[in-house]
């Protein structure tokens, strides 16, 4: 990542995309849920930044931040 406010724009985007996949797919949102689909996002192919970027966004929301 370049910056950190780089970073924590990603990360909240990363965590929009999940909330939305979920609420398209009629699925409850929970933490659960949420790490879930993060995890599914960024498993999707990438050029690398973005599976780090989704594997951050599904640790803040594992802790609750």
């Amino acid at each position: 990542m370049k910056n950190k406010d780089e970073q924590t724009g990603l990360v909240g985007l990363a965590i929009g995309a999940a909330v939305i996949g979920l609420i398209s797919a009629q699925k409850a949102i929970n933490r659960n849920a949420i790490v879930e689909e993060l995890v599914r996002l960024g498993r999707q192919n990438g050029d690398g930044v973005e599976d780090e970027v989704f594997v951050k966004a599904a640790e803040l929301v594992r802790k609750g931040i």
